[in-house]
């Protein structure tokens, strides 16, 4: 195996924007560059690169490559794909090989090609579980000695519970008059997600009309929540479910996983299914979901997802991680413990929870400030 000489953090670099053939995701792989590379260069001594679409990357000859039209359809199309062209192995050869990958959510097919040319990588995911005092990472890796590095800093999600709690009571004094008229609450996605990939393309509520029909026939009623980022239907009146039979409802998530009248949340793969159970309620994806979380350590599978709570930001974490695979520096003993919603706000992405923990202390502020 090739000696590894230098660090490359990217992401799902020919991820396209919605609309428009642009790259959507080289804000995500830069923050999470920044976020690491010195950590990473303090660990190993070694380069630290990013690349993403524009950068040391086009987009254009590997759609060309894969035979996929430039957008956001023709990436859904090779975006699961378990072989790719002779073209696409080359090119990733010639700009990862001698490398560790650092990636911010890789596409599927680019993790088998790594794989297959023997490229190790780590991948960091953003947590599906969000209530915490901050998101965190879900990591992946080809690896199977980095991945027993990862282990030892592995939470067992089942100690998550409590931070639900603490969630679920919060949203008595948040929302104390919110009213569910249906047991069952449907949540919806951003139109273009790799949760969301089938068969080379992409999945909506249209795909799902009879489980919901049939729902509807238990019920009688459903809750439909859109998510913040796609205030549309995503499909589920052209799936077929009449307008007078959905509460349409804009409640904060938490807030609707906190009522005790609801008892399902059901929904393509959205992250909230994931969370639900922790608030007591049943969870169904209907298509699945993008992670395979690990449960506790003893039990936790090589390809699965382990959950890094924290210390992802500390060198000697690093240092652990990346030792079974080259030279690193001697540990430093050094910790950079983050304040609670540190990543929250670097990303400038909440998910709602900012909606119950930090707006309400700048709220409180703003109406007993004395202006002169």
């Amino acid at each position: 195996m090739r000696a590894i000489e230098r660090i490359i953090v990217t992401g799902d670099f020919l991820r396209p924007v919605d609309r428009h053939f642009r790259p959507s995701q080289n804000e995500n792989i830069r923050w999470l560059h920044r976020l690491l590379r010195g950590h990473l260069a303090r660990a190993s001594g070694l380069p630290v690169q990013c690349l993403h679409w524009g950068e040391g990357v086009e987009a254009e000859p590997f759609f060309e490559a894969f035979g996929a039209e430039p957008s956001a359809s023709g990436w859904a199309a090779f975006y699961t794909s378990d072989r790719a062209p002779a073209a696409v192995l080359d090119a990733l050869a010639a700009r990862f090989g001698g490398s560790l990958v650092v990636g911010f959510e890789l596409a599927e097919w680019c993790k088998l090609a790594f794989t297959c040319l023997g490229i190790p990588f780590i991948d960091l995911n953003i947590h599906p579980i969000r209530f915490l005092p901050d998101v965190f990472f879900a990591a992946q890796t080809n690896d199977p000695e980095i991945f027993a590095a990862l282990l030892r800093h592995h939470s067992d999600p089942d100690s998550f519970y409590g931070w639900a709690d603490l969630l679920a009571a919060t949203t008595v004094k948040f929302a104390p008059e919110l009213v569910l008229e249906s047991p069952v609450l449907l949540v919806g996605q951003t139109r273009v997600d790799r949760s969301l990939v089938r068969d080379g393309r992409l999945l909506d509520f249209t795909d799902f009309a009879g489980d919901l029909e049939a729902l509807l026939l238990r019920e009688g009623r459903l809750a439909f929540k859109p998510h913040p980022y796609n205030p549309g239907d995503f499909g589920l009146f052209t799936a077929g479910l009449p307008y007078r039979r959905v509460q349409m409802v804009k409640a904060n998530a938490y807030a609707l996983l906190a009522q005790d009248a609801l008892q399902e949340v059901v929904g393509v793969s959205s992250s909230l299914i994931a969370e639900a159970p922790y608030f007591g309620k049943r969870a169904r994806f209907l298509h699945r979901s993008p992670f395979d979380l690990a449960g506790s350590r003893q039990q936790a599978g090589e390809r699965q997802h382990l959950s890094l709570v924290e210390r992802v930001t500390d060198a000697d974490f690093w240092r652990d991680v990346l030792a079974p695979r080259l030279a690193v520096t001697p540990k430093d003993g050094w910790r950079f413990p983050l304040p609670p919603n540190s990543l929250r706000i670097s990303l400038r992405n909440f998910w709602g929870f900012n909606e119950l923990s930090t707006d309400f202390p700048v709220q409180l502020y703003q109406s007993t400030k004395i202006h002169p």
